[in-house]
């Protein structure tokens, strides 16, 4: 996922696509998102926390999805906060 498309998805703007999409997510793709962030923060040599990575999702989540994508999105961070992209990639 490019940046431009990084941004658009935590577009509130596009809580009609993502109620749409959210419901049904696989925890492969809460890790993506979760690395996604680590690396996102990395470009801009920010820290990456649990804190921003769940407040991220949260306001990318409709309000009604979010106590559901929660636990999700908690545990997709435990399993990537020390995440390192292999060189080659």
């Amino acid at each position: 996922m490019d940046n431009n498309q990084f941004k658009r998805s935590q577009d509130f703007s596009n809580i009609e696509s993502n109620k749409a999409n959210s419901p049904n997510q696989s925890m492969e793709e809460y890790n993506k998102k979760a690395q996604e962030y680590l690396r996102e923060m990395r470009s801009r040599n920010e820290e990456a926390t649990r804190d921003g990575f769940l407040n991220t999702m949260k306001n990318a989540s409709p309000p009604d999805a979010w106590e559901n994508q929660h636990k999700a999105y908690d545990d997709a961070w435990e399993n990537n906060k020390n995440y390192q992209e292999d060189p080659g990639e």
